[in-house]
């Protein structure tokens, strides 16, 4: 194992192609203004980077590693295992190492806090604490502020965006919010206002991000054959922002330690988490009891916005029935799983038969006794998918032109 040799300096390797074989092991050294790699072998030259500016991040197995790195020398890079040298005096005075610093301290912090409540959630943690995991990141995500919530949404929606082909904001406005304002206004006392986006996407799906980020996959429209089908899935997206689903899934996939330290009011543990949830929320699956708990509160959103709820019902039915289809053509077990497993909607929100029962058997509990029609937005509903094709078949024209 590495040590310090003395106050300042720290065994390391330095990266170079002057070097031999582009490596070469030595002292780091850290003085006033200059961290120094010292190679041992004589027939090397030293080489020095101004402490201002300096890069400082962990790798390596577990983040045992400190690298560093400065712009104006983007060839070389010196690393450690003495993870001391991040409490090093000289490196704290400056206030932007310190803040990196800080960050890499915080990082391997969450690393080895995530790998203790693996270990402790495997041998030690009993039963009957996971069977109440929701109930406590129910509780623990109402700590986090919703301005916050709202942030890591942003965030994670701009690295969404990157790369996709979104309708204009002004189509959407247009054709879309005419047909779901419904839903907005039969919002019981919303976090946030959402923000919808179409996407030019085949895939027959939707999804939603903290803060009411909802994205709508073209293909999910077109599929859709009314509005109520379309607004049945919008609704059960909206729920989960509601209820706080993603949220509670990062704090579960944190720790137990994370969901009491929420219970206690502080998020901080949960806010340096942010820089990496993109992955897990854009790739998310919800637990049979998220996904439960979104059918029931989505139910109740369509009753309240005077939406047919059996539309959520019935798309569940048209996409089970089209992969029964498309599976049936598939003699390869193995096949058949991982066509499962990339089917859009039904992946990450598995429409079984079970669930399309219950939410039949919701609205069966409480049938309307007026005869006040829903509302359907026919007209509206037939513009959109014009719309969407439209936006769709244009992008397409300017794939080609581009290929050419």
């Amino acid at each position: 194992m590495e040590s310090t040799d003395h106050n300042g300096m720290y065994q390391g390797h330095g990266f170079h192609k002057s070097l031999p074989n582009g490596k070469a092991s030595g002292v780091i050294t850290v003085s006033s203004g200059v961290i120094r790699f010292e190679p041992g072998a004589t027939d090397v030259r030293n080489e020095s980077f101004s402490i201002e500016g300096c890069e400082f991040s962990l790798g390596g197995a577990s983040d045992r590693l400190v690298f560093i790195r400065h712009s104006s020398k983007p060839a070389w890079s010196f690393y450690t295992s003495d993870r001391r040298i991040l409490n090093n005096p000289l490196l704290q005075n400056v206030p932007s190492i310190a803040l990196q610093l800080q960050k890499a301290k915080r990082t391997r912090w969450l690393n080895y806090s995530v790998m203790v409540a693996v270990l402790v959630a495997i041998v030690m943690i009993p039963l009957v604490l996971f069977s109440s995991m929701d109930t406590l990141t129910g509780i623990a995500a109402k700590q986090v502020p919703a301005e916050w919530e709202r942030k890591m949404g942003e965030t994670v929606y701009a690295q969404y965006q990157i790369g996709e082909q979104l309708m204009s904001e002004e189509d959407t406005k247009k054709h879309l919010l005419p047909i779901v304002d419904s839903l907005l206004n039969a919002l019981d006392n919303p976090r946030f206002t959402p923000q919808f986006s179409i996407v030019n996407d085949p895939e027959i799906n939707a999804f939603a991000l903290p803060g009411g980020f909802v994205v709508i996959n073209s293909g999910l429209i077109l599929a859709a054959d009314s509005a109520d089908e379309m607004l049945g899935v919008l609704a059960h997206e909206l729920s989960h922002v509601t209820e706080q689903h993603s949220v509670r899934n990062i704090i579960s996939a944190a720790s137990v330690y994370l969901s009491i330290d929420l219970l206690l009011g502080d998020v901080s543990g949960l806010l340096a988490m942010v820089a990496d949830a993109a992955p897990l929320l854009l790739n998310q699956q919800f637990s049979r009891g998220f996904e439960r708990e979104a059918d029931v509160k989505g139910y109740e959103l369509l009753t309240r916005a005077n939406i047919d709820p059996r539309g959520l019902a019935s798309f569940f039915e048209k996409l089970v029935a089209e992969q029964e289809k498309q599976l049936a053509k598939v003699e390869d077990e193995t096949t058949r799983e991982l066509m499962v497993a990339a089917e859009g909607l039904l992946s990450t929100h598995p429409a079984t038969e079970e669930r399309i029962a219950y939410i039949l058997s919701l609205v069966e509990k409480s049938r309307k006794n007026n005869d006040v029609p829903y509302l359907a937005f026919v007209e509206q509903f037939d513009e959109l998918k014009v719309a969407v094709k439209k936006f769709m078949v244009s992008n397409e024209s300017a794939e080609s032109v581009e290929s050419i």
